[in-house]
């Protein structure tokens, strides 16, 4: 009896080790996964604040980037005047905010606008396409503003007729007779028996304001001279080039820029200088070369008083290389 009670407490005895070393197990088990899932945890986290780390610092170097690419980004520049020089002057601020962000507004309005404006503070930039006069830098000066002067490109004035008039030349002298009205009649030029349509450009433009001192005032040796009151007086080049295309009869002048676009609808005309025999025909070249009469300087003004960053900037574009190669695709002559 006493040995099979022995035997029964020795079962006993062994079963609870057993149980004993199963929990300790358990025990250790339990623990090292839970070790194992903490420190997976943290390594996760671990790898998911690098990334952010690094997610934001690229983030950032892109930003940084951006704002080097596009410095003028949230600044504005608004720019008017000539329109001879509205197209190519779009062309510019176009490829300048493609290129160094910013706002570029252009408008026309003439040469005296452009002026008046920037004297005025209603624009930073003003487009002409003459020389500014006199009075206008001492009205700048009374208004404080300190006036510099930019020349951007070099242009040349076309001179068209309408399609029916079929006359190849004409002289700085004959040119003056038809717009003073000395000459009303086609015929006494070499063209059809039928009156002469003077179409020319209105007061406020600096086209009209050269052409007057140079080829109707003779380059200013005939001061009286003056446009005759039968002269169309028109806005734009684009107008001149509708009105000469659009009718017959018609003569006008352009800028070299408009050339082209006149050309399908208009015929263009040698122009014989006052020491020359023969007439030459506008273009890049012969503006270029100096040998076409009729040409000229193409000028920005600004005030230097308060000049602003994007303004400088712009400016330095309009002279650079690229900013010169969009003003001979324009139709102009670069100064380099």
């Amino acid at each position: 009896m006493k040995n099979k009670k022995s035997g029964k407490l020795t079962l006993i005895a062994v079963s609870i080790i057993a149980l004993i070393a199963l929990t300790a197990v358990f025990t250790v088990s339990c623990n090292t996964a839970t070790q194992e899932a903490a420190e997976t945890t943290a390594a996760q986290e671990t790898v998911e604040e690098t990334m952010a780390a690094e997610t934001t610092a690229t983030e950032t170097t892109v930003a940084e980037t951006t704002a080097a690419e596009v410095p003028f980004e949230g600044q504005s520049l608004i720019i008017s005047g000539s329109t001879t020089l509205l197209e190519v002057s779009n062309s510019w601020a176009e490829a300048f905010m493609a290129k160094l962000g910013g706002e570029v507004t252009v408008n026309g309005g003439g040469s005296g606008v452009g002026i008046a404006d920037l004297i005025n503070g209603a624009n930073d930039l003003g487009n002409s396409s003459r020389k500014i006069k006199d009075e206008e830098l001492e009205t700048a000066k009374s208004a404080g503003v300190e006036v510099k002067e930019y020349v951007v490109l070099y242009d040349g004035i076309a001179v068209i007729v309408s399609k029916n008039i079929e006359v190849s030349e004409l002289s700085i002298q004959q040119l003056s007779d038809i717009y003073t009205g000395k000459i009303t009649n086609w015929s006494d030029v070499g063209g059809p028996d039928t009156e002469i349509v003077a179409v020319a450009r209105d007061s406020a433009s600096g086209t009209g304001e050269y052409f007057l001192e140079r080829v109707v005032m003779l380059k200013k040796t005939v001061e009286d001279n003056d446009y005759s009151e039968l002269c169309l007086r028109l806005q734009s080049n684009a107008d001149i080039v509708n009105q000469v295309s659009g009718n017959e009869n018609c003569i006008g002048y352009i800028g070299l820029g408009y050339l082209e676009s006149a050309a399908s609808g208009s015929n263009t005309v040698a122009v014989v200088a006052e020491d020359a025999d023969s007439g030459i025909v506008a273009s890049v070249d012969s503006v270029k070369d100096g040998s076409y009469p009729i040409s000229r300087e193409l000028y920005v003004y600004a005030n230097s008083n308060k000049m602003s960053e994007i303004a400088t900037a712009f400016v330095d574009f309009m002279l650079s290389d690229e900013g010169q190669i969009i003003g001979e695709d324009s139709g102009f002559v670069s100064i380099k």
